[in-house]
């Protein structure tokens, strides 16, 4: 154990470094930040090689000094008994927006390093059971295999299910900068080692798809809580990722620049509504239950996507557990109609290299 942890932190430490360097743009922004994001403010268009290699990191500034230490209970599942670091401790019971936003991502475990900087760039998924629409008809799921980037916005889903008729169903669903598309296999569109004139698979264009997956990307456990502070600080999430959230949004409120997230209560339950990034005019509000959201709802012009998070707990390997949770059951449905619902088998959360290229046939096929 003590190895193992000795080996987390000497990584941390190299993360923390490489972080602060990519997030040194970020770092200076006041007033002068871009108020909304996307493509236009920056954005990439595609994905390509860069993204680190790194593992996740053991919490090192989470020891037992750090201020308020949580209770059992406290902080739901998985929760309980970890210590504040150093970099800030929210006055108890604050119901401020700042620092209900510190308190979400520090109960899920995405504040990392001594600074307790947002960390969490990357997310490898693996579903056990669950059940999704296809066509309109229900699809038994017997693979579910996510990734996703969230500094350089994207994911694949490679799916596989079986519907009632006993007819298999299998598909890739991708989405990376402005770009939407399905592929009949992981990597379709790309040469082989072998053969590196000749792409194989094939790629079909979703364009039509776009936004329903960039929703689904910034509704997600981890886009949702990174969509929201964005908002608050008034950035794009490219742009406040691998920063402290209340020292940012303290930098922020200096120099004057004014938020888009807000936050009201109903009894105990923080309900933080905040834009969601690179879908003008569609609205998230997150249902946050001991600072772990129980549901989040988008309404997007006549569409209303729901959400549904429950069973939080580090999904992580049994190897490698750094109290990073996860929703262990997803359920979504899209006005009032279940789309999909996956129970978590393992995650692996941290640094880990996901990127989602944009094959040349899509980038072709247009926006």
């Amino acid at each position: 154990m003590c190895d193992r942890r000795s080996l987390a932190i000497s990584v941390l430490a190299a993360l923390v470094a490489m972080s602060q360097v990519l997030a040194g743009g970020a770092q200076g922004q006041g007033a002068g930040a871009p108020q909304g994001g996307g493509a236009g403010a920056g954005a990439p268009q595609g994905q390509g090689a860069g993204a680190p290699q790194g593992g996740g990191a053991a919490g090192a500034g989470r020891g037992a000094g750090g201020g308020q230490g949580r209770g059992a209970g406290g902080a739901g599942a998985g929760g309980g008994g970890r210590g504040r670091g150093t970099a800030y401790t929210p006055p108890a019971g604050s119901k401020e927006l700042k620092d209900v936003l510190y308190n979400w991502t520090w109960h899920m475990g995405m504040l990392r390093s001594g600074a307790e900087s947002e960390l969490i760039k990357t997310l490898d998924y693996y579903g056990a059971t669950g059940t999704m629409q296809v066509n309109g008809q229900p699809c038994t799921i017997t693979k579910y295999h996510l990734q996703a980037n969230y500094q350089i916005p994207g994911y694949r889903i490679d799916i596989g299910c079986t519907r009632a008729n006993k007819q298999t169903y299998t598909v890739v669903e991708n989405m990376s900068g402005d770009f939407a598309w399905d592929d009949d296999i992981v990597g379709a569109g790309f040469a082989t080692e072998k053969d590196k004139k000749t792409p194989k698979g094939k790629s079909t264009p979703r364009q039509d798809t776009l936004t329903e997956r960039r929703i689904r990307l910034w509704a997600s456990p981890h886009g949702a809580p990174k969509a929201a502070i964005a908002a608050a600080a008034g950035m794009h999430p490219l742009q406040s990722f691998g920063q402290n959230p209340a020292t940012l949004l303290d930098r922020q409120a200096a120099a004057g620049v004014k938020g888009t997230a807000t936050l009201t209560w109903e009894k105990d339950k923080a309900i933080v509504t905040f834009p969601i990034p690179d879908v003008p005019g569609a609205t998230a509000t997150a249902t946050l239950v001991n600072y772990l959201p129980e549901r989040v709802v988008v309404t997007n012009g006549k569409d209303t996507t729901e959400f549904v998070y429950g069973k939080w707990a580090d999904w992580n390997n049994p190897l490698f557990k750094i109290e990073a949770l996860y929703a262990g059951t997803i359920v979504e449905r899209k006005n009032g109609m279940a789309v999909r619902n996956v129970t978590a088998k393992v995650t692996e959360i941290g640094q880990i290299y996901v990127i989602v290229p944009v094959p040349e046939s899509i980038e072709k096929a247009g926006k």
